[in-house]
């Protein structure tokens, strides 16, 4: 047996008389646009979307299937997550029947949908459940200090007095080089506006 599946079936309207009574699972919403309708006259929305018919046999996943139906479109949305209910009708104002989402029955209609959705995971982009908190980048390592001017890196001995030491900071830590850091860490003193500062 193969670890791929093959492609489904995709494109094409959905129609809701073929589902009437089904449990319909809508895994991912890609658009919402407007399109002409030659019986309305007028532009409506319509949502392509993948949707699987838990109440079809196959349960296979269809890709890319335009809905156009008011009332099904109206309870999708574009990065809304899995949406879950059955097909059915509602009464409109003008007193005709308009094929609509409706609520699932809960217990029993979320069960099927999650056990559908667990074993099918890898086959849609959009997870049943929210992406894991991103992992915090570890922190940047400390810089390395800057070696004040007039130190040699290699024995720490100063070689030139660095700006802002005193002449008994620097002949301490030519007595002792271990003094050199702690001298260079000593915070420059101002030296006088106008003087040059050797």
């Amino acid at each position: 047996m193969s670890m791929f599946n093959q492609p489904t079936s995709s494109g094409g309207f959905f129609k809701p008389a073929d589902a009437n009574g089904h449990l319909i699972l809508v895994t991912t919403v890609h658009e919402i646009t407007q399109r002409y309708d030659d019986l309305r006259k007028k532009d409506m929305d319509n949502a392509t979307v993948d949707l699987v018919d838990l109440d079809d046999g196959g349960q296979e996943l269809q890709e890319r299937v335009i809905v156009s139906h008011p009332a099904l479109v109206n309870r999708l949305s574009v990065g809304g997550g899995l949406t879950l209910g059955r097909i059915g009708q509602i009464p409109t104002q003008s007193g005709f029947q308009a094929w609509a989402l409706l609520p699932f029955n809960e217990g029993v209609d979320d069960k099927r949908a999650e056990q559908w959705v667990h074993a099918h995971r890898p086959t849609f982009n959009q997870a049943a459940t929210p992406a894991p908190a991103p992992v915090p980048a570890p922190a940047p390592a400390p810089a390395a200090a800057a070696v004040p001017p007039g130190v040699n890196t290699t024995t720490g001995e100063i070689t030139t007095p660095p700006p802002g030491l005193t002449p008994q900071q620097y002949a301490a830590a030519q007595q002792n080089p271990a003094t050199a850091a702690l001298a260079a860490q000593i915070p420059a003193q101002q030296q006088p506006q106008g003087e040059p500062p050797f």
